[in-house]
């Protein structure tokens, strides 16, 4: 039975995870007879919990699914100042100090963190093992993208030499963004720009659903609602970070426009920094027609929420990162409900064109985002119930199932 360590600090167990990719990777490697051991920090990201609460530099579980973990001891931190990087480091300097203790692996797939996540390379050396990397953000690119990190920042030279010697080092990069090789060929990096990356060890899978999953918890984890169970209006749903990066602002100038239609409501889930901005915003301007939901939505009240809505939001600040595609879990879930997607960004490699589920443009104004709304709402019933049909389609391309499928096809070439 060959072995296989997924390493990612953030990764938590099933009981806390909102971020379920690695542990459905896991669960499905599992179904293709592969040993799987997920390895990650011990304190969980967002809360208060620490796994490990004496001096142990690791710790064995296994969880109720027959998942199997190592968590590695690392520090409590409450913000993403310099005691985060301190614990982000520890794990790394620890996991290449005691990885010998561990099973050793056929395969080590790691979750590209650069520069920290580069030590791994020494650890799948150190141990023998092929060195997989998953490419879940382009780090440092998005940073510069969203204007977080300058240009000029000397420190982002070294940033993206971090990240192209991992991508070298790798015996197999996948990207969960369609436009990875797109990526790796604008740097130059790849051998035919006389770049030590070759090119066809790049892959791509996305992220995804597990669609039995979603329609088990659709019927058997319900919310009890008012707005949700009224079938009497035009539900508008949003989930996820309220932060600079998803801009939701401009979802409600839009809403705002749409505030004299009494039977169109835009219900927001998710927090982030924004959050009470928006809210004062709304209260000032007396916005009747936006909700506040929960702040925290548990992953398995999600399919039951977007099965009650009438539209699905993907809200998005422009970036020119989006050229290379996206793969936001959210959006899977959203396509799994079987409900239209209006996303305020263009982005290469578009499920939403591709598959004909929605609308996918970057607006001018708030007025023309509430007008692509507003098309949704007096669209004729069997245009709406086709794109409705598509959307669920579409999601069958993201199975959890058939993704591991791709995943394990790739790992068995090298």
């Amino acid at each position: 039975m060959k072995k296989v360590w997924l390493i990612k600090p953030a990764a938590m167990p099933p009981k806390y995870e909102a971020r379920i990719q690695t542990l459905k990777r896991a669960q499905y490697l599992r179904s293709h007879g592969f040993d799987v051991t997920i390895i990650s920090g011990s304190f969980l990201h967002n809360t208060n919990i620490n796994l490990i609460e004496d001096n142990s530099s690791y710790k064995f579980s296994e969880y109720e699914d027959g998942q199997k973990f190592v968590h590695i001891r690392t520090s409590n931190y409450s913000s993403n100042g310099l005691a985060r990087i301190y614990s982000i480091l520890e794990f790394y300097f620890r996991l290449w100090w005691h990885a010998s203790s561990f099973e050793k692996p056929d395969f080590i797939s790691h979750i590209a963190a650069v520069p920290f996540g580069n030590i791994t390379y020494y650890v799948a050396k150190k141990i023998k093992a092929k060195f997989i990397v998953d490419v879940v953000d382009l780090w440092p690119e998005s940073f510069v993208a969203y204007g977080l990190v300058s240009k000029k920042n000397p420190l982002l030279k070294f940033a993206y030499w971090a990240e192209y010697w991992l991508y070298k080092k790798a015996d197999l990069l996948i990207f969960s963004m369609e436009g990875g090789k797109d990526y790796v060929k604008e740097k130059k990096w790849d051998l035919d720009q006389g770049g030590k990356i070759d090119i066809n060890k790049v892959f791509y899978i996305n992220n995804g659903v597990d669609l039995q999953d979603f329609d088990f918890n659709r019927i058997n984890c319900k919310i009890s609602d008012e707005d949700l169970e009224n079938d009497q209006i035009f539900k508008i749903i949003y989930i996820g970070s309220i932060r600079l990066a998803n801009n939701v602002m401009q979802l409600v100038e839009a809403a705002e426009h749409l505030k004299d239609l009494t039977d169109i409501k835009f219900l927001i889930y998710g927090d982030g920094e924004d959050r009470s901005t928006l809210e004062q915003y709304c209260e000032k301007k007396q916005l009747k027609n936006i909700v506040f939901k929960q702040k925290w939505v548990e992953l398995k009240y999600v399919p039951y929420i977007l099965s009650k809505s009438s539209l699905n939001i993907l809200n998005y600040k422009p970036s020119s990162i989006l050229r290379y595609g996206g793969s936001q879990s959210k959006s899977f879930q959203y396509m799994a409900s079987g409900k239209p997607i209006c996303a305020n960004v263009k982005m290469n490699y578009c499920p939403i064109e591709k598959f004909s589920i929605g609308i996918a443009e970057e607006f001018k104004d708030s007025k023309g985002y509430a007008d692509a709304i507003l098309s949704f709402y007096k669209m004729d019933k069997d245009k709406y119930n086709t794109i409705c049909a598509n959307a669920r389609n579409a999601s069958e391309n993201y199975d959890y199932k058939l993704l591991t499928a791709r995943y394990v096809e790739l790992i068995n070439r090298i």
